[in-house]
């Protein structure tokens, strides 16, 4: 019900991509932008996994809304669980990542990621204020746009909307946005590391750095979501498209003109959310 091309026909991509390319090129040479813009990246993309394990719950526990059309026995029509595994798989990895044996959570990985550009810039690169840390701490304080919009987040997962059919379906909606408009921003920032900081990039990928007592190499934060690498956001998105294939199967027929809206509305908050991050981030 819901595919790529339909979310393209509400959204211009290649603005995106553009949009995330100019910033990344600004960035990718600069050892104090490096770090402020991308750990600003890496608070917002971070609140995606708790969203994501919210809209699993909100979608499981709404038994009355997802039933079989082919089972007459109510108690054993609910499918609500069922197609809320289609959006916990993505959670699965956010809290610990599939593709490897330690307990490797996105947001241990995105850490391990800051950490890492913060000891190359101040060793590799000699930048006085990366070896500072209450200099540090400075540059990385949140903005209040982005705490805002990290808040925005809880919202468009629908963390905080009643568990009906429309606010499910539009949280569903943000959560497709989430996915594959993150593996355009995972694909470019690893491609102009790649391109325009090999020296950093080969440090981030030969490195291991300890966060919360396991030892993670920094750039696998990178490739784990890259398209050009593990493209887990690629992986997650198509899990979520055939959950909400799967939520309108289960759905009366006469709604789901409404649903597919709610879902197309939400996609769209997303696609706002991302603009307004990358538009404000380089302003600070």
């Amino acid at each position: 019900m819901i595919g790529l091309a339909d979310l393209q026909a509400h959204h211009d991509f290649d603005a995106s991509h553009r949009r995330v390319e100019a910033v990344v090129d600004r960035i990718a040479e600069d050892p104090i932008e490096r770090v402020r813009v991308l750990s600003n990246y890496t608070s917002w993309n971070g609140f995606f996994g708790a969203g994501v394990a919210a809209l699993a719950g909100k979608i499981g526990r709404s038994r009355r809304m997802f039933l079989d059309p082919t089972q007459p026995i109510r108690a054993v029509a609910d499918r609500s669980v069922l197609v809320a595994s289609y959006f916990f798989d993505a959670a699965r990895d956010e809290f610990d990542d599939s593709s490897t044996t330690q307990r490797d959570t996105h947001r241990c990985l995105a850490q391990a990621f800051i950490a890492g550009l913060i000891r190359y810039g101040a060793e590799a690169e000699g930048v006085a204020l990366l070896k500072d840390v209450e200099q540090v701490n400075a540059l990385l304080e949140e903005p209040d746009w982005l705490k805002a919009l990290n808040e925005q987040v809880a919202y468009g997962y629908g963390a905080r909307s009643n568990d009906t059919a429309l606010a499910v379906f539009r949280a569903m909606g943000y959560h497709l946005g989430s996915e594959v408009l993150a593996d355009v921003e995972f694909s470019v920032i690893d491609e102009k590391f790649t391109e325009k900081v090999p020296a950093l990039t080969a440090y981030l990928k030969n490195t291991e750095l300890e966060v919360a007592g396991e030892a993670h190499v920094p750039y696998a934060w990178l490739e784990v979501h890259s398209g050009h690498g593990g493209g887990a956001e690629a992986d997650h998105f198509e899990w979520a498209a055939r959950g909400v294939e799967r939520a309108f199967d289960y759905s009366p027929p006469d709604k789901r003109d409404e649903l597919r809206h709610q879902v197309i509305a939400g996609f769209e908050d997303f696609a706002n959310d991302h603009d307004d991050f990358f538009e404000r981030v380089l302003g600070g």
